[in-house]
């Protein structure tokens, strides 16, 4: 299933997945009326759409991800909501020159674990943001915290050496370490600095839907099962669905989560 297909297929399980997290965000980076907004590592348009709203037709809010698929399926969803004062665009952050002193706040959702030069790319952040505009960042939390994610990368390393629950590496749990944020928000020069863990929960109807969705998404779990011969990803699929039964409700399964969050002021 090509990506932008998946995407299409979760977007409503992922949605109530992450949605308190573009809430979180917008709270503490003081997101208002008429606020211009930089969105990056957008995805499918999160949590550009939902700030957009909190903008108003009167702000601007711009979404940007180096995958265009899912750029052009954030598109869709800003048209049909009506959000014009949306846009988004291909653009990928670590090259690209961003125009300075031009935004009232910047969001980057779980994106800044993909990077492999996270201080370059928070400083150019920086220097677009109008003096005194905030930043609001995430990673997620440990791997203990994040059974969801943990439980099957721990899988699929048990069968093949991968570096997948780095905290100082590039990837899933890059900068999942207590305080790593606000570490580096204030190396680049950000003030008033501040950083939480908050509580985020994956709720699907079995341990099957799960696992559809968490192989099939965008990230670094479905790689690493392509690699695997199709024998040992299905006693990885068995490992895993037998290790989550412990999160089962009457409803499905509700796997508990945990995000980082940092802020801070230009």
């Amino acid at each position: 299933m090509s990506g932008v297909h998946t995407w299409r297929r979760w977007e409503p399980l992922f949605e109530s997945f992450t949605w308190p997290a573009a809430l979180r965000m917008a709270a503490v980076a003081e997101v208002g009326a008429g606020q211009r907004v930089l969105d990056v590592g957008c995805g499918i348009g999160d949590p550009t759409l939902q700030v957009a709203v909190l903008v108003g037709p009167h702000g601007r809010v711009v979404g940007v991800d180096i995958d265009e698929g899912l750029v052009a399926i954030a598109r869709e969803r800003a048209a049909l909501l009506g959000l014009a004062h949306a846009e988004f665009h291909v653009l990928d952050v670590t090259t690209a020159e961003l125009p300075e002193n031009a935004y009232h706040a910047v969001l980057a959702r779980w994106s800044l674990a993909d990077l492999d030069d996270v201080p370059l790319v928070l400083a150019k952040l920086r220097r677009a943001l109008v003096p005194a505009g905030r930043i609001a960042v995430t990673a997620w939390a440990p791997p203990d915290a994040n059974p969801w994610l943990a439980v099957p990368l721990e899988a699929v390393a048990g069968r093949r050496p991968v570096r997948v629950l780095d905290p100082v590496h590039r990837g899933p749990f890059h900068l999942s370490a207590d305080g790593a944020l606000a570490r580096v928000l204030v190396q680049v020069g950000f003030q008033q600095v501040d950083q939480e863990r908050f509580p985020l929960s994956l709720a699907a109807p079995g341990t099957d839907a799960y696992w559809e969705l968490v192989s099939e998404m965008t990230g670094p779990l479905g790689p690493l099962l392509a690699a695997l011969e199709p024998q040992a990803r299905d006693q990885v699929r068995r490992s895993v669905g037998a290790a989550l039964e412990r999160f089962r409700t009457p409803e499905g399964v509700r796997i508990p989560a945990q995000a980082q969050l940092a802020w801070g002021r230009a």
